[in-house]
């Protein structure tokens, strides 16, 4: 058995994130580990798990965003700083980024939000759904027929409804999701949005609704940064 790993590692070192102002805090800890069978290239969660990364696999910068659907500073970053950063960063291929589930349970609907955007992901949507669930936030958050709302963007973003709707009905991409939020909260993350950033020259962590400014000097010290020696080859017995 083999930890879920979506994209990338989700860290590169151990981090204890503190959870900033402007961010949606984690009450109760979540156990450390989440298991689960490794992924077949083409296995369903394979193709979830690859549909929510932007960017190429080679970028010199990884971006792992660690989200809740239903977060107000999530939305936030959403629809404001991440547009901007998809223009300068990662249309031009110098970062990747790749989104990370973390459903918290103050939110009701955020875990079902989840699984509507990860079973969009498996036919190559999940943007389509990421864009338009934290647009309508406010529109669908703490309401009844949010299930309803979201087979409506789902239809909008032209997915294969049968599909889509047997994922998401069976729960198929469930596991994908605890795992994320599993492997967050076993490295310490306590908050969304959470960012993470992985280079050749090393891994930060940041927290909170951080606007695009912050964001890009951040991102133009580890573009502009050398690679971080490598550890000494010991020497043949």
């Amino acid at each position: 058995m083999n930890r879920l790993r979506p994209g990338p590692a989700l860290l590169a070192a151990v981090l204890l994130v503190s959870t900033a102002a402007g961010a949606c805090a984690q009450s109760d800890a979540a156990p450390a580990a989440a298991r689960a069978p490794a992924l077949s290239p083409d296995s369903l969660l394979a193709r979830a798990d690859r549909g929510r990364s932007k960017g190429p696999a080679d970028a010199a910068v990884t971006l792992v965003e660690v989200s809740d659907f239903q977060c107000p500073y999530c939305r936030e970053f959403a629809t404001t700083t991440y547009a901007r950063l998809d223009s300068a960063y990662l249309r031009g291929g110098r970062v990747r980024m790749v989104y990370i589930n973390y459903p918290l349970p103050t939110h009701p609907e955020a875990f079902a939000a989840a699984e509507a955007a990860m079973c969009a992901s498996v036919q190559g949507k999940f943007w389509e759904l990421h864009d338009r669930l934290f647009a309508t936030q406010r529109e669908w958050g703490g309401q009844a027929d949010a299930a309803r709302r979201f087979a409506g963007f789902a239809r909008e973003a032209g997915l294969d409804m049968a599909a889509w709707t047997e994922c998401v009905d069976n729960d198929r991409t469930a596991a994908l999701i605890v795992g994320d939020a599993m492997q967050a909260s076993g490295a310490g993350i306590n908050g969304t949005p959470t960012f993470v950033l992985n280079s050749r020259a090393g891994s930060k962590a940041l927290s909170g609704a951080i606007p695009f400014e912050q964001l890009s000097r951040e991102l133009d010290a580890l573009l502009a940064a050398p690679a971080a020696p490598a550890a000494p080859t010991p020497p043949a017995p």
